[in-house]
């Protein structure tokens, strides 16, 4: 009984520092992709996203002595273009948004790790492309957080991400192409992260 009270005595005082802890992060930077579609025509045939702009918006909050869970949401727009031998099409524009539920720890002092799990979705765009309708995929990431003290609420964050996933959509499935390409991507970016207290 004693143990009991004890224990919920110390969870109770545990609270209030890992609720001091939360943070929100905002970022911007750079993502890079692989080729979304890979085909042989008599020549190689590729279709991929140029290198653009993302933003990344977060919140994490620690669950242990080293750890911690958040959420990561990402926005990025880039262009799209295929290639055919020597030929360069221009395929318009692409939208996605993924969603990220992540875990991370420490490595060294202000450096972590995190792992994540979610969706990837890319908005529709121009009607004749591969993304004349939406899509939304499974996607893996991880990556390296490095965080500088600034004052005593901000901190300077800079980040480099991975991930993958497997891309196909309902355009490409009405040509007949069943299956999907296995698609990595890398990020870069920096902002500001806010301590709650």
């Amino acid at each position: 009984m004693h143990t009991r009270i004890l224990i919920m005595l110390l969870a109770g005082a545990a609270a209030p520092s890992l609720h001091a802890q939360t943070d929100y992060y905002l970022r911007a930077g750079l993502n890079g992709s692989g080729p979304l579609v890979r085909d042989f025509i008599v020549q190689d045939v590729t279709a991929r996203q140029s290198l653009g702009p993302i933003v990344v918006l977060g919140l994490g909050r620690p669950i242990a002595a080293r750890y911690g869970a958040g959420v990561e949401f990402t926005l990025g727009t880039a262009s799209l273009h295929a290639d055919y031998g020597n030929i360069r099409s221009d395929l318009g524009s692409m939208r996605t948004m993924s969603g990220l539920a992540t875990l991370n720890g420490g490595i060294v002092a202000r450096m972590r790790w995190r792992a994540g799990l979610g969706f990837l979705h890319y908005f529709a765009g121009n009607a004749a492309s591969l993304l004349a309708s939406g899509t939304t995929r499974l996607l893996v990431g991880a990556g390296i957080d490095v965080r500088q003290p600034m004052t005593r609420t901000f901190d300077l964050t800079m980040g480099a991400g991975y991930d993958f996933h497997r891309f196909n959509s309902p355009a490409l499935q009405s040509h007949a192409f069943s299956g999907a390409q296995g698609v990595h991507r890398v990020s870069v970016s920096v902002g500001l992260a806010r301590r709650l207290r």
